[in-house]
């Protein structure tokens, strides 16, 4: 397969060297290198589970093969597919997938794998130099997950965040993948987990719009892999539209659209397994719409965590109606069940005796409004609801410009802000928190932390 080295497609970045390990791929499907092309057969029913046919296709073409979902046909994927050691491998979703509507059956199946992170994983692909594309026809190339039965049942969770036994919807252990118009409509929770080395990936809509029930856990993308190029969303969900975890390095997202009750762009979360050293470094995130999200930009890591953040760049944000706009926390906590968090690692009654460093972060160029009117969004199941747990001014909600929460003067360090133009939505004095920023480890903030009204030097661009 043919790569195009990083400084041709991405002139934008100030330094192609940013990102040294980054490749991101055109779309290069081309058959003069495929020896073989497999048609996925269909049962053409929800009676007849057509998994097997998709596990066989992926057999016979694993090695220089092209697998094909056919226009216009339905496929029905009852149970998970695994696909693994492809090699120069193109995928065509040209028709629609759809999984199972019988909760009780998938949460069998789902349990029946475990209670750890990336249990009941429905579709899986592991490999080398592997690319999907989904169809360009509006009414094709779809998932469909009929997330929103799974939504109005949350109450029988005992906790209320979401119904055991959900799946998670893909996962990508790639070297080199090429990801062009991957569509979800309603997925139960966790969309695409990726890790590996060199993904692009462009064109992504990840619809979790709920008309009931709160679409818990609904993530758009779990990222742990080195070299990344996102390029070009639209997710509506009830979590992070991107989730940076431990082991990401060399991440640009960029041009995209989040919304609904979106947790927006985050970092983490980190360090909930003290025993481990979490890491993250040199991402840029950058323009950036976001409508009716709880966090437009997020960092969070667990008390008593370890590891280092380094080297984020967070840009050319427009924001309305959003609750945080700018938000970092070293006291997090996932309220969620077993099967929602990330590591191992008590959830409650952790020694406050380490913590993620964060380090060379910046902020640049955020306009728009805070949702003053109706700040946060329908997630809450513990009082204080969950994001205003940490937080030490719960007597203005929906004001906060900014908040950085550190575990100590030393931990948060070479932290940056510029033309932040963010204000409530009457137009009142937007107010910080800002605990343990010590003004020696960031002398470039923009402005005096101390908590209060924000008063930075506003940076014109």
């Amino acid at each position: 397969m043919q790569l195009k080295s990083l400084t041709a497609i991405l002139p934008l970045l100030a330094t192609a060297s940013a990102f040294p390990s980054l490749i991101a791929r055109e779309n290069d499907s081309n058959q003069a290198n495929k020896s073989k092309t497999c048609v996925v057969p269909a049962g053409g029913s929800n009676a007849t589970d057509d998994t097997p046919a998709i596990n066989k296709a992926f057999t016979d073409c694993a090695k220089d093969g092209t697998v094909v979902f056919e226009e216009g046909v339905d496929y029905f994927v009852m149970t998970p597919f695994r696909a693994t050691n492809l090699s120069n491998v193109d995928i065509h979703l040209k028709g629609n997938i759809h999984l199972p509507q019988d909760i009780p059956t998938v949460q069998a199946i789902v349990n029946a794998t475990g209670t750890a992170w990336l249990s009941g994983v429905w579709m899986s692909l592991q490999g080398d130099d592997v690319s999907w594309y989904g169809s360009k026809n509006v009414s094709s190339g779809w998932i469909y997950a009929y997330g929103q039965a799974w939504w109005d049942k949350n109450a029988e969770n005992p906790t209320g965040t979401g119904l055991l036994g959900r799946p998670h919807l893909a996962n990508f252990e790639l070297n080199n993948a090429y990801i062009d118009g991957w569509k979800v409509r309603k997925p139960i929770a966790w969309n695409m987990a990726i890790s590996g080395t060199n993904f692009t990936i462009k064109n992504t809509i990840i619809d979790a719009f709920t008309s009931g029930g709160f679409p818990f856990n609904t993530d758009g993308f779990d990222i742990k892999a080195d070299g990344v190029l996102i390029d070009g969303f639209t997710v509506s969900n009830g979590d992070d539209a991107v989730a940076i975890q431990s082991g990401a390095a060399n991440v640009l997202v960029q041009n995209g659209y989040i919304g609904h009750h979106s947790h927006g762009m985050s970092i983490g979360s980190l360090g909930q397994n003290q025993g481990l050293f979490a890491s993250v470094s040199n991402v840029t995130i950058r323009d950036i719409t976001v409508d009716g999200a709880v966090y437009a930009s997020r960092i969070k890591s667990w008390v008593g965590g370890q590891g280092l953040v380094s080297n984020v760049t967070y840009e050319n944000f427009r924001l309305n109606n959003v609750t945080f706009p700018i938000f970092v926390t070293q006291t997090y906590f996932n309220q969620g069940s077993q099967q929602s968090q990330i590591e191992n690692g008590a959830v409650t009654g952790r020694p406050n005796n380490s913590s993620v460093i964060l380090k060379d972060i910046s902020f640049r160029n955020f306009a728009g409004n805070i949702n003053y009117y109706d700040p946060g969004d329908r997630s809450c199941v513990s009082d204080p609801c969950w994001y205003d747990a940490s937080i030490s001014d719960r007597e203005n909600p929906g004001t906060h410009s900014v908040v950085l929460e550190c575990s100590n003067s030393t931990t948060c360090s070479g932290f940056t802000m510029e033309n932040i133009q963010v204000f409530p939505q009457p137009m009142l004095e937007p107010n910080v928190i800002c605990i343990n920023v010590g003004e020696e480890s960031n002398p470039d903030l923009g402005f005096r932390c101390p908590g209060g009204n924000y008063n930075g030097t506003f940076v014109a661009v």
